[in-house]
Order: structure tokens, then sequence, then C-alpha cells
């Protein structure tokens, strides 16, 4: 089954992002569409076991000059336990398996792309003030004009473990086509295996 969660990025009220990952700054959850439909900001999804996730940023309120790309994801807690690099690189035992990095084709042009990565848990940056060092995958993004395309990222829930995962979206936001400004927030999953 696929479960598709669109958060809404209203970016006319984000404070100043950070320039790079390591300077990410954490913002409130925002509301998000689950498969199509409006969800609350605090709303905890539930998915099943063995479900593939596909997460995408999208800016609220369609300006044409914001761009926005999903380019992070961070394993918080499961069960309200820490979750470590060990454990996520653990497929018995972690929650989610390792996210992958993506484009759509869109209807109109954008301004933000991925680079070519190969990417692996590692820690969090240590400047990060709340989630230092939690186990992290990321995906380098360049401002720049590029083809249609809509960024997303996707990942398959656990078949072998249950309950709550706490986890974290980075996203990548360009006001200019130039720059990109670097921001985070945690969301939660239910996962549910019988």
């Amino acid at each position: 089954m696929t479960t598709k969660i669109t958060f809404l990025i209203d970016s006319s009220t984000l404070p100043k992002g950070g320039a790079s990952i390591n300077t990410a700054v954490a913002v409130a959850h925002p509301p998000f569409l689950l498969n199509g439909t409006l969800s609350d900001p605090k709303y905890k999804v539930p998915v099943a076991g063995g479900d593939t996730v596909f997460i995408y940023t999208q800016e609220k309120n369609l300006l044409p000059t914001v761009k926005v790309a999903p380019n992070g994801v961070i394993a918080h807690s499961f069960q309200g336990d820490p979750l470590s690099v060990d454990i996520m690189k653990n497929s018995s035992l972690r929650p989610i398996d390792i996210p992958n990095f993506d484009m759509d084709p869109g209807p109109s042009p954008d301004f933000i792309a991925y680079l070519d990565d190969n990417s692996q848990w590692s820690p969090t940056p240590s400047s990060w003030t709340n989630w230092a060092n939690n186990p992290y995958i990321s995906q380098d993004l360049q401002a720049s004009m590029t083809r249609t395309y809509v960024p997303y990222t996707t990942f398959q829930t656990s078949t072998l473990v249950s309950g709550e995962l706490q986890y974290g979206v980075v996203f990548g936001l360009t006001r200019d086509g130039k720059s990109v400004e670097y921001f985070y927030f945690d969301p939660y999953l239910v996962i549910s295996n019988p």
C-alpha cells in the first residue's frame, strides 16, 4: 500500500532559514495532505507495515517563485526510545528503511534540484540544538532552473516492528532560484504489523 503525505509550507510565515544543512532551523509542524485530504499538523499518520510512504513539500500559497524540496529524513525515536545509527542500519530493528530522494514530472519549471548522492544513515549535525546526533539521511540540493519536476522522498515501513515513530523532515527552500534555506520539523507515523 502507498501513503502520500504532502506538507504545506507557508513560506511567508517562516523565519530566515539556515544557509546549510548544518544550520537548518526548526519550525512548527505544517498542515499536510494525507492521500489528498487536509490533516491537522499534529495528526499521527497510521501506516501498515510494509507500506511505502511518499513525502512531498509544497509551498502552501503556490507562489511561483518559491520552491521547496524535502532533502532529509531524521529518525528521532521509536516507541519513545531514542534511535541510533546502529539501529537504523539493522533491517530487523529499524522502523523504516533507507529513504530515497527522487523527482516526478511536474506542471511548471522548478528552481531546486537534487544533486547525485549515495546517502547512508549518519548522525545529524552536532550544531542542531534540538536533535543533535540522531540518525539522519540527506540529499544535497542546488538552487537553479531545472526541468519540470516535483521533488519527493520515499521509504518503506518495517514489516517486523510496530509502534510510534517520531521522525524529522528536512527541507530546502529557494525564494530566488539562486540560494537555498534549510528547515526541519518533526511529524509522526504509527506503524502497525499483525
